[in-house]
């Protein structure tokens, strides 16, 4: 059985409907992120995309920051999913799986390579009840920068944790098979690799995947 894909950085009405098209199970919107990073969005930009996509496919919203403003961001856009991109303490990871969790919310947190004794931190996450645990290769600060995927992290946290890991960094159609094969993820998240420019999906490169990983 093939991973889920979510397909991240989208920000325009046609990327949404194009990326459903091909089988994109999840699209992700940065919202309001607080970092300077070329996909943000405002709430209501994000909304009007979000308003737009089929209900066959799954919603992500990636944000960070005071747990009120999540609050707020997940009841105006009502995604399936929150990303958690940024430095969230434990405390409020946990309370807003159990805030969200009432309106069938589910949490993802992120994790970067330089994160401090990474496989306890990934547990405690785990432990609060987390939909699952993404290991993002780019840290915010390099977020443009091309990515790779890191085996070796990758399988350390998938022997760690209970939950699902999210596989990402530098996935395209050209690696997509032989990524698959060596990793076994359930979820692949993908953006630059299926981009034109920033924020601009080139639908060649989505169906090549897509059609790629099915093979």
């Amino acid at each position: 059985m093939r991973p889920i894909v979510k397909i991240c950085g989208i920000m325009r009405k046609q990327d949404v409907h194009m990326c459903a098209k091909h089988g994109a199970d999840v699209l992700g919107f940065v919202v309001e992120y607080p970092h300077p990073v070329p996909w943000n969005m405002s709430m209501k930009a994000a909304k009007e995309l979000i308003e737009a996509v089929p209900k066959t496919v799954k919603t992500c919203v990636v944000t960070g920051g005071p747990r009120e403003k999540m609050l707020r961001i997940a009841h105006e856009l009502k995604p399936d999913y929150m990303q958690l991109h940024d430095n969230e303490s434990l405390e409020d990871v946990a309370y807003l799986v159990s805030e969200l969790g009432k309106r069938d919310i589910k949490i993802i947190k992120t994790l970067f390579p330089n994160t401090p004794d990474l496989k306890k931190t990934a547990r405690d996450f785990a432990a609060t009840g987390i939909y699952a645990l993404l290991l993002d290769p780019r840290t915010p600060e390099n977020a443009t920068e091309s990515g790779g995927v890191d085996y070796e992290l990758f399988e350390m946290l998938k022997q760690a944790i209970d939950c699902p890991v999210i596989l990402a960094g530098g996935i395209t159609a050209d690696n997509i098979a032989k990524i698959t094969a060596s990793a076994s993820p359930v979820i692949i998240d993908v953006m630059t690799g299926v981009e034109k420019s920033s924020g601009v999906k080139d639908e060649a490169k989505v169906a090549s995947l897509l059609k790629n990983l099915s093979c």
